[in-house]
């Protein structure tokens, strides 16, 4: 990091959070961060280092896709950004966690929704480019679930704590915002689905998953292993079938559920 790095909302190094481990999948879902007691002040300076932070961070990892298509690309707006593109979407996935840590972290809806939109349709477009890898994909997914979940009810669906910025009605979500959100839920369960069937089976994609483990570091190494052995013809397939068919379900529901209360409210 350079002294341009923004000062008073992050250190930079806890930028680069590692998701919290989990016994399993699809069962299990990474926590999100703890996020800031109250929102950051509009039109602040941790704000304008905030939003001067995740947008450069965006640009980067467009940036290293599109180099998986163009080794050469010269990034003239990100001076000393020198990277490979990226091999396989697990290496996406780590990037996009990585921004969505420090945008829930913020405390503020008013920027943790389109930036969460963001990755969110980020994620569904990428996706498709690499092959399929279910452990990396869906613990991503489960993130962005559990976060759309969170702001849709206004309290964090995991520990049922409230979350910030949503006190007195504030921070709910536009119609227009829900239904974007519905968009690129349905986009990505699709999207899910087609690459998933592009292998010759789920069983082969899970034993490419583990190998992928191997070389990766992180906390959830030894738990990777030990769902691995001896399921690849068991237990795999109906697992990340089942996990295929849950993608964005908290989503789903809270969506119906809020469209459904809209429509008796405005007919009332």
């Amino acid at each position: 990091m350079t002294s341009s790095e923004p000062g008073g909302f992050l250190h930079p190094d806890s930028t680069n959070l590692q998701p919290l481990s989990t016994t399993s999948l699809p069962n299990a879902i990474s926590l999100l961060p703890q996020p800031r007691l109250r929102p950051l002040k509009s039109g602040g300076s941790k704000e304008s280092s905030f939003i001067e932070y995740v947008d450069r961070k965006v640009l980067e990892i467009s940036r290293r896709y599109e180099k998986r298509y163009n080794a050469d690309l010269e990034d003239k707006t990100t001076p000393g950004f020198e990277v490979s593109g990226y091999e396989n979407f697990g290496e996406v996935a780590t990037d996009l966690e990585g921004v969505l840590d420090v945008v829930w972290m913020s405390g503020t809806p008013s920027l943790q929704i389109p930036y969460l939109l963001t990755i969110a349709l980020n994620t569904c477009t990428y996706l498709s480019s690499f092959s399929f890898l279910p452990r990396p994909t869906f613990q991503l997914l489960s993130k962005l679930d559990v976060a759309f979940s969170s702001l849709l009810q206004g309290r964090n669906v995991e520990s049922g704590q409230n979350l910030p910025g949503f006190e007195g009605g504030r921070g709910k979500l536009s119609t227009t915002e829900k239904v974007r959100i519905r968009g690129i839920v349905e986009r990505t369960r699709l999207a899910v689905v087609e690459v998933s069937g592009r292998d010759e089976s789920i069983d082969g994609v899970s034993r490419i998953a583990e190998s992928q483990t191997d070389t990766d570091e992180g906390p959830s190494m030894d738990e990777d292993d030990e769902l691995s052995q001896g399921n690849e013809h068991d237990g795999s397939h109906g697992r990340w079938e089942m996990e295929i068919a849950r993608a964005y379900e908290r989503t789903i529901v809270d969506l119906g559920a809020s469209f459904d209360t809209s429509s008796i409210g405005s007919s009332g």
